[in-house]
């Protein structure tokens, strides 16, 4: 088996499983970010950017965890449904992006 092979398999493994957690924790933030974080100045557009940047640099950030997770393959998922390395991208990419944004500046 080839590196593009793993490669290839590790993505689509990543998006299979990555997914859905994704998607919870992306309506997650867009409430955070509705209800408590937003600033006057942000439009809608402003936060689905941010909410797309924030859900492809997980992704990226997870797939890299997935292809240098350094432990045993069998503890890449917390209790067989929850992908760790997604949680892990997520917590990353939530608050660089929301700085980015200016979500953080003082109301």
């Amino acid at each position: 088996m080839s590196s593009f092979d793993t490669i290839f398999e590790v993505i689509v493994l990543a998006l299979s499983v990555n997914a859905p957690i994704q998607i919870i924790i992306t309506i997650g933030q867009w409430l955070l970010m509705a209800r408590f974080l937003a600033p006057r100045e942000r439009t809608f557009s402003d936060a689905l950017s941010c909410l797309a940047l924030t859900y492809v640099t997980a992704f990226f950030l997870a797939l890299f965890i997935w292809l240098l997770w350094p432990l045993d393959p069998d503890l890449i998922l917390y209790n067989n449904r929850i992908s760790i390395p997604a949680i892990m991208g997520e917590m990353i990419a939530i608050p660089f992006w929301l700085y980015q944004f200016n979500y953080f500046k003082n109301k």
